[in-house]
């Protein structure tokens, strides 16, 4: 198995025709991968699709199993505008329905998000030839082909083998005591400390406000510039052995000026983004491109339900669904785990395992995150596409949080 999902590069990004799209190349897509997506279809029938681009309007039905494609705008269901950069971007995976909406941009006179988000698990089932997910259809099985036990945790000294195929299979991983006590509270006193380092709108900061009126620092990016107990240990093996788990390769470079944030997360948070709602990594585009990166979470002090613990959706990461915006376990029949950690422990999850932070109710969380990624492709990534793709998404994350 691998959790390189990866199908695309940057080298082949180019502009695609809205008219010719609909004309030809969806119709064979259709024709040739209909098996993809027709049982979700069948479980969740879409609301009619009319999509303007470029001054043209096709319109998208599902009747009596077959995709429908016509010119012209539907009488009713959703109603999508969308600029000719933006649909060759939805197209070519570089954005999601989430980019449009979390950065302000999305432009539906009719209908609402989630009738989007169902079109676009079509179209992504059959230009990325994927099944896309109904309830039910996913099995979790340990290496003897038992049940696996998703509440189970691991200790570094594990076999790697079986800590690999728990990855694979759950999308994420618990770790117990990779780090000591020591360690952790040597952190914590830096991040107190390097708190006056960082001021609102410094770019490497992000704030939120709480009930009381207050102002706080939740998020310091560049951390291991400002302790030197994190900088060591970015280069301890204890480390470096988590990113040869996932066994593809997974490097921590390409994160130069930002290669660890310390995360500080309050309690009665009203505004701004500290405690994210249930989202992909990848929910605003270029799965086909990254993922699956590995995020490491570094517990500094516990987390349990009442001080900010992770939450993960098992198996997520290995199927087409909605990307955000997932209301619970009803929408995709998949298992919940909630990740309570003692300090020291570490937590990882695929970029594109659904995921969510827990608020805080009894008290505060210290936790920081860095990940691992996948050895390039070649042709990958230029500096000018990923300068481009980047301040999408810092603008739509921003966004969201205000």
């Amino acid at each position: 198995m691998t959790v390189d999902y990866r199908i695309r590069n940057d080298a082949e990004i180019g502009d695609i025709s809205a008219g010719v799209f609909f004309a030809e190349t969806l119709p064979g897509l259709w024709e040739t991968s209909k098996a993809l997506v027709t049982p979700w279809l069948q479980f969740k029938t879409p609301a009619d699709l009319s999509l303007e681009c470029d001054g043209a309007i096709w319109s998208l039905a599902y009747r009596e199993g077959e995709l429908q494609i016509q010119p012209g705008v539907s009488e009713s269901g959703l109603h999508v505008r969308l600029s000719k950069e933006d649909f060759s971007g939805l197209i070519n995976d570089l954005y999601t329905p989430m980019t449009f909406y979390t950065g302000g941009t999305l432009d539906i006179p009719r209908g609402e998000l989630g009738d989007f988000l169902d079109w676009w698990l079509v179209l992504r089932g059959l230009l990325d030839q994927r099944p896309v997910h109904v309830p039910g259809a996913l099995e979790f099985a340990d290496r003897d082909g038992e049940p696996l036990e998703l509440n189970r945790s691991f200790r570094l000294d594990d076999s790697i083998e079986e800590m690999r195929h728990f990855l694979e299979t759950a999308g994420f991983l618990y770790l117990e005591g990779v780090f000591t006590g020591a360690e952790m509270e040597s952190i914590s006193r830096d991040m107190d400390n390097a708190l006056d380092s960082y001021q609102e709108g410094d770019g490497h900061s992000w704030w939120a406000s709480t009930a009381d009126g207050e102002r706080r620092l939740v998020r310091m990016q560049a951390f291991d510039t400002h302790s030197a107990t994190t900088a060591a240990l970015l280069d301890d093996p204890r480390f470096m052995r988590l990113g040869d788990i996932a066994g593809d390769g997974h490097t921590h470079e390409g994160l130069k000026g930002n290669a660890i944030e310390a995360l500080i997360k309050p309690l009665n948070v009203v505004q701004g983004l500290s405690d994210l709602p249930w989202h992909k990594d990848c929910s605003l585009g270029r799965h086909s491109y990254d993922c699956c990166k590995l995020t490491v979470g570094i517990s500094v002090t516990g987390a349990g339900p009442d001080s900010g613990q992770l939450r993960v959706v098992a198996g997520s990461h290995r199927v087409l669904m909605w990307p955000a915006l997932i209301s619970g376990p009803k929408q995709h029949g998949l298992p919940e785990i909630d990740l309570a950690t003692g300090t020291g422990d570490v937590t990882l999850h695929l970029s594109c395992t659904l995921h969510m932070a827990q608020a805080p109710t009894a008290r505060e969380r210290r936790v920081m995150y860095t990940s691992f990624r996948l050895p390039a492709l070649a042709g990958e990534h230029s500096k000018a596409s990923l300068e481009r793709i980047n301040k999408v998404r810092e603008g739509a994350y921003r966004t969201v949080s205000q």
